[in-house]
């Protein structure tokens, strides 16, 4: 199901994590006909059309000497079938859907001890999602390629539009159904949030990744680190003058001025400032900040690139 536009927008990685699922899907149900999942088959039927298009792809496979065009087709047969169906009279509750139904599973852990993490539902959930948009881009493509290109891409995506739309019986719907309670779950639910008060009448605490921290403790932290960034910005950054040229350089990078040799260093970026200075002339006006940034002046500055690296960091 790989193409160049999908490529562009995910890492190799995540088309591979995507694939791995689409693939899981497929073969969920092609292990159907085992004996152990009859029951299963029982349960949640799949539609006459959804098995046969199943049945076919496993007699490619069962007669595949690599990866043909044929079985990349019957591949793209089955997706469809299973991705690209709309209800019009189940509900999602009564698990119709065979996407849903293999969502249900896939989210059991791998050794059957409960369900896992309610935020990787929603991963699990992008993936399909991904997937079924994917699929209708290739039919999409498939189809253009057999009339010549002369088909059109239109609102309505040629009748496929419906199947990657939210508030549907389809596949794509009921996932997206899922995807928000799965968030409302992990956002509102029984689930140990990150950060949440202790005591809400007093407000005094927090309970941080499980851990209580009071609240004047933080507000310590806070202060203990302001003082830090203010030592910080008058010791290394403004490296010590407490003279007047502070008060009259707005020390901000003008991003729109594109003037050939601009320099927030070498240039005023108010240029209605009166009685500003450039920040380079004020530093090396001080005999202190002089030696610091250069090693003389022979015409020009020599400047000590470490100490200027090393300031402008």
């Amino acid at each position: 199901m790989g193409s160049k536009f999908f490529d562009g927008l995910q890492e190799k990685s995540s088309r591979d994590e995507y694939g791995e699922l689409v693939g899981r899907l497929v073969c969920f149900y092609l292990r159907q006909n085992e004996e152990e999942l009859g029951l299963w088959k029982e349960v949640y039927p799949l539609k006459p059309v959804q098995k046969a298009s199943l049945d076919d792809f496993d007699s490619l496979l069962a007669s595949a000497d690599g990866v043909s065009q044929a079985l990349v087709e019957g591949f793209h047969r089955a997706l469809m079938e299973l991705f690209l169906r709309e209800e019009n009279k189940c509900l999602m509750e009564e698990m119709a859907c065979p996407v849903q139904c293999f969502l249900l599973c896939a989210s059991i852990h791998k050794r059957g001890k409960g369900f896992i993490y309610v935020r990787d539902v929603g991963h699990l959930i992008a993936k399909l999602l991904y997937g079924i948009r994917s699929c209708v881009y290739i039919e999409l493509m498939m189809r253009s390629q057999a009339q010549s290109g002369r088909i059109g891409v239109n609102k309505e995506l040629s009748g496929l539009g419906k199947f990657v739309l939210d508030l549907a019986q389809t596949s794509f719907g009921f996932l997206s159904e899922v995807m928000h309670l799965a968030a409302y779950i992990s956002g509102d639910g029984s689930s140990l949030p990150q950060i949440s008060w202790l005591g809400k009448e007093e407000y005094t605490s927090l309970a941080i990744h499980g851990k209580k921290v009071e609240l004047r403790e933080l507000g310590n932290l806070s202060n203990t680190l302001l003082k830090k960034v203010k030592k910080q910005l008058n010791n290394q950054v403004k490296m010590g003058i407490h003279i007047k040229q502070w008060e009259r350089f707005h020390a901000a990078d003008d991003m729109w001025n594109e003037e050939d040799g601009y320099s927030l260093i070498s240039m005023l970026p108010d240029k209605d400032l009166k009685g500003g200075r450039v920040l380079a002339d004020a530093f090396m006006s001080n005999g202190t900040t002089r030696t610091f940034f250069a090693s003389g002046i022979n015409r020009r500055i020599l400047w000590h690139k470490g100490n200027c690296l090393k300031w402008l960091k």
